[in-house]
């Protein structure tokens, strides 16, 4: 049996760029996919769109945050900077890595439970199957 890798990667978005683009969220994943696609040459320019799309996380504050509410269950733990899930009786493994700029998300499934604990306006884009959507979106479908 092969297991198929999802690989997410979720940005902040400030909140007008989410008012502007809750309805029409391909536009803002083609932004996404142009930036994950660009030239080393052109690294200021890409971070300027970031900048104007997206703002950081606080690392920090999620990773104590996913720690505290998770640290005591036995679905969860803890290597180094990666939170990990392996949860049998959903059939899900997930391992998430906060970065300043994004999360990163591996995992076996369309759906993480590490998407409960980030902001509703948070982007999630899966460059190698075309998928994105809000936050929101998915935790009014679960």
């Amino acid at each position: 049996m092969v297991i198929k890798l999802r690989i997410f990667y979720i940005f902040n978005i400030k909140k007008d760029v989410y008012e502007i683009y809750k309805d029409t969220p391909s536009v803002l994943y083609n932004f996404f996919r142009e930036l994950y696609s660009f030239n080393k040459d052109n690294l200021d320019y890409a971070n300027a769109i970031f900048k104007e799309i997206a703002t950081k996380f606080n690392k920090e504050k999620i990773d104590l945050k996913i720690y505290l509410k998770m640290h005591n269950k036995l679905i969860y733990s803890k290597k180094s900077d990666a939170h990990i899930i392996n949860n049998l009786y959903k059939n899900e493994i997930s391992i998430m890595k906060i970065k300043r700029s994004y999360i990163i998300i591996n995992a076996n499934s369309n759906y993480s439970e590490f998407f409960n604990f980030l902001p509703l306006e948070c982007f999630v884009c899966d460059f190698n199957n075309s998928d994105y959507f809000f936050i929101c979106k998915i935790k009014m479908l679960v």
